[in-house]
């Protein structure tokens, strides 16, 4: 006779086997998708994100209910936690220090704070384009001084000028003595 804890055992198998094997076990679909990025940026009550985070869990879309339970955590930060994180944020709008900014940008966007890491984005952006455009100006600036004749530099005693006279050098050979 068959022992009922193996018939349960069995059952439960098929039922996960069949669960996994449905068409769109994994898949995130276009509506699931829309839905996702709807809650991601629309909902602020974290207990619904939590919710939301199961189902996807649910439908085997881990990646997506990792997101949606640190977006949760996120939400639900104490007071004081986001003032602190605020003033991070504003230190690094403030900042010219390329690496710290984007070790700041890198740490939002773990948070799920993607719209503040793309703000520090572009403020890195920004600031290496008006370095870039400096650089421009202090190399243009650089050229202009170099061309300005100098007098008695030690150069200009020595220096001649090319000429278009043309060397015969056919005619003669050196230490062809035979």
């Amino acid at each position: 006779m068959i022992d009922p804890l193996t018939l349960i055992l069995v059952g439960a198998g098929v039922l996960t086997f069949r669960e996994m094997n449905r068409k769109d076990y994994a898949v995130l679909t276009p509506s699931r998708d829309e839905r996702y990025r709807n809650v991601m940026e629309h909902c602020y009550q974290p207990d619904l994100l939590l919710e939301e985070a199961k189902l996807f869990n649910e439908y085997g879309l881990k990646a997506q209910a990792a997101m949606l339970r640190r977006r949760a955590e996120w939400r639900a930060r104490p007071d004081e936690l986001k003032k602190a994180h605020e003033e991070v944020y504003q230190k690094a709008l403030g900042s010219k220090n390329i690496p710290a900014i984007l070790e700041v940008a890198q740490g939002f966007e773990g948070w799920t704070a993607t719209k503040k890491a793309a703000n520090l984005r572009d403020h890195v952006r920004e600031i290496q384009e008006t370095s870039i455009q400096e650089a421009a100006q202090r190399a243009a600036e650089s050229i202009v001084v170099k061309e300005s004749p100098k007098k008695n530099n030690g150069a200009g005693d020595t220096a001649k000028p090319f000429t278009t006279e043309v060397i015969d050098t056919s005619a003669t050979v050196i230490g062809d003595d035979i």
